[in-house]
């Protein structure tokens, strides 16, 4: 005989399981599947599956939560949950050594915090060493606050560096090792205009600079450190093969010359051989990059300089949908006026992340989720959010949040006050609210409802409608006890507080043009409690989601996820 009991149980489960909306064949399938003699009684267990999957799925998830601690079922999953874990590292017979190697010319943003979080989790595993090395060698797009942004950002994360530095502290070293190439006829200076050495590299054509004495090359190598030169009219050029198919190997350029203001230096060497020097230095066995960067040229100025290669391992930059992560890009929007700032909450700045309530350890379980690829592939955010929502459950508090709300005025209703939990299954207190028969309870719950129709008013009482009006509903009450099938509503009294949510869409279409609609505004009133939050508290608004406080004041949150 089919037990209701047993089958409330299993709907229970699988909707808890499955964000509060259980499945008639899955929990059809667990009875029989527990029970074989069940199917000899299939109309039936179909009739009962379905009427209690309807009930189960018209409770909030915390009053699913609720049920099932009063039935005493057990919450733990029938699966153990996956773990993730890093790919092993080839070479790993001595002490490995990784860098977080930035360059400050723009904000930290989730691309830079994923592959920062897999050099630090290696390094974690294999008890090696990691640098954080500022890549300074674009000196006039360096700012403090793009320094700043790396470093807290690093360490919002979690993520600790062995060792610091900037590239120009070691800049009398780099030189070094230019004049050492330039001793064996290994690089030369070039005075060529620009468009003449882009020209003759496409059309693989020695430069006539080439065949410079080394003294000479030494005596305009000391003029172009000393500032003897104007920017583009000298550059150093490392020997290569002026016909080889790698364009990247025709005699490129190793140094030019800045006008700066940010250090006492008129040379500066760029990125290739400045990070080929600074791995040499650092001790780096293990680099772990994505792979817009070309190794070709790097390996060209190892092999030439006689240094050791490391491991490299390159790997897909972490693309999200409707995201920009170009600094050039993310400038122009700025230029253009369309965002506010390096941490406006629609892009993918640590910064703005942080606004939007992103937990680091989200970020940590996506990097081991997402590994690395070689494969390109852009991610949507529902998987982070998923991560995230999962650290946040247990511990942010729920209160009440209407939108759009609509007045309801009950009828009989003794003017108490009622005590609401703050969480369902954490001890985290509760608060006392003073009814008396006027509540706010969001429109659209009851836009389609009707004359007769009833709706419950979440950890009160079940209404009925008398009246409803264009500004106003009537209604009594109608039962204390939940029948299972009504519509739950959350509400607020007239002791509330106005609240918007913000909420985020993507910032690009589909095309990578600007999406105007990608910030939309949500007005309401929230319980009274509201008040006592504290800026950039985490709270779970029932039935809408979880939100950010970022501007006490305005009483403002940011939407995070459902």
């Amino acid at each position: 005989m089919v037990n209701e009991l047993d089958v409330e149980k299993v709907a229970l489960k699988n909707a808890i399981e499955h964000d509060g909306k259980a499945d008639e064949k899955t929990v059809l399938s667990k009875l029989i599947g527990s029970d074989k003699s069940l199917l000899k009684e299939m109309n039936s267990l179909r009739n009962t599956v379905a009427a209690t999957v309807l009930s189960v799925n018209s409770l909030d998830k915390d009053s699913q939560i609720k049920r099932a601690s009063e039935l005493g079922l057990s919450l733990e999953s029938e699966k153990k949950e996956e773990t993730f874990d890093l790919r092993p590292l080839p070479n790993v017979d001595r002490r490995i050594v990784l860098r977080l190697p930035p360059e400050p010319s723009g904000y930290m943003h989730l691309g830079h915090a994923i592959s920062g979080m897999i050099n630090y989790l290696y390094k974690e595993k294999y008890d090696g060493m990691l640098w954080l090395r500022f890549e300074d060698t674009n000196p006039n797009l360096v700012r403090e606050d793009f320094v700043d942004s790396f470093e807290s950002g690093y360490e919002w994360l979690g993520i600790k560096w062995d060792k610091k530095k900037f590239i120009s502290n070691d800049m009398d070293i780099i030189y070094s090792y230019a004049e050492k190439l330039i001793k064996e006829r290994k690089a030369y200076l070039c005075t060529c205009e620009q468009a003449k050495i882009k020209e003759d590299r496409f059309n693989g054509i020695e430069c006539k600079c080439r065949s410079r004495s080394i003294d000479d090359n030494l005596a305009l190598f000391n003029s172009a450190k000393k500032g003897e030169f104007k920017p583009g009219q000298i550059v150093v050029r490392i020997k290569g093969d002026m016909r080889s198919k790698d364009f990247s190997l025709r005699d490129p350029t190793i140094f030019r010359v800045i006008d700066t203001d940010y250090k006492p230096y008129h040379l500066w060497p760029l990125y290739d051989f400045a990070n080929t020097i600074e791995d040499h230095l650092c001790g780096v066995t293990h680099v772990l990059r994505s792979n817009e960067f070309k190794t070709s040229l790097q390996d060209y100025i190892r092999l030439t300089l006689g240094f050791e290669s490391p491991q490299v391992i390159q790997f897909s930059r972490y693309n999200f949908e409707g995201t920009p992560f170009s600094k050039r890009k993310i400038r122009a929007l700025i230029k253009e006026g369309k965002i506010d700032s390096w941490d406006d909450i629609r892009l993918p700045t640590v910064s703005a992340i942080r606004r939007r309530g992103i937990q680091p350890d989200a970020i940590k379980e996506f990097t081991l989720r997402a590994r690395y690829s070689s494969s390109s592939h852009e991610y949507s955010w529902d998987l982070l959010f998923t991560l995230n929502r999962r650290i946040l459950d247990p511990k942010v508090k729920r209160l009440f949040f209407v939108p759009s709300p609509i007045l309801l005025e009950v009828e009989g209703v003794e003017e108490k006050e009622v005590s609401l939990k703050f969480h369902p299954s954490e001890n985290m207190g509760e608060r006392r609210i003073r009814i008396d028969g006027k509540f706010y309870i969001p429109f659209d719950d009851i836009a389609d409802m009707n004359e007769g129709d009833e709706l419950r008013l979440k950890e009160l009482f079940t209404v009925k409608i008398k009246e409803k009006m264009k500004n106003k509903i009537l209604a009594e009450i109608s039962s204390y006890e939940h029948k299972g099938q009504e519509k739950i509503v959350q509400w607020v009294t007239e002791d509330n507080l106005n609240v918007n949510v913000v909420l985020i869409g993507k910032l690009l279409n589909e095309d990578g043009s600007y999406n105007p609609n990608s910030i939309k505004m949500v007005d309401g009133v929230a319980e009274a409690t509201v008040g006592d939050l504290k800026e950039r508290d985490i709270i779970q608004f029932e039935r809408f989601g979880f939100c950010i406080l970022d501007n006490k004041p305005e009483n403002k949150f940011i939407f995070i996820s459902r």
